[in-house]
């Protein structure tokens, strides 16, 4: 049901200043970036050895989403886990005491997502993700998500 760990996101402050300490500084090679206009949310994504790093960047700290998500804490954000069955890895974890973040599951940039607060640590965050396949192969990321 667990595959592997998909991303890391981590909020900073300055996604322009981020990505050239990553890039220059860490030395990762730069993805691409992505946008989600309807949480005002810009994402500057590295890949290392197959687990993206995503730097999050969310224009507007008051919108409840970004609130719940703790989008306006900078620093390691969340991992995303990737689930073969997203139905059944949901079910899992509500029935182990993990609460789903108001506004989940839905449709995300690399497929169906959802996020949960372990209930073993309220601040933190945690996300499952399957990926949206067409015609057998999975999805490469859009640049805009609307």
């Amino acid at each position: 049901m667990f595959k592997k760990i998909n991303h890391i996101g981590i909020v900073v402050r300055n996604l322009e200043e981020a990505l050239t300490l990553y890039s220059k500084g860490l030395g990762m090679e730069f993805h691409q970036m992505v946008k989600i206009p309807e949480v005002d949310l810009r994402i500057g994504v590295f890949n290392l050895n197959g687990i993206e790093i995503e730097l999050l960047h969310y224009g507007n700290l008051d919108l409840p989403i970004v609130r719940a998500l703790k989008g306006d804490r900078l620093g390691i954000n969340h991992i995303c886990y990737e689930v073969t069955d997203f139905d059944e890895a949901i079910e899992r974890l509500l029935e182990n005491g993990f609460r789903l973040i108001e506004g989940f599951p839905r449709q995300g940039v690399h497929g169906r997502i959802a996020f949960f607060i372990p209930p073993h640590s309220p601040e933190e965050r945690m996300e499952i993700l399957e990926i949206a396949k067409k015609d057998g192969e999975n999805h490469d990321r859009t640049k805009t998500l609307e």
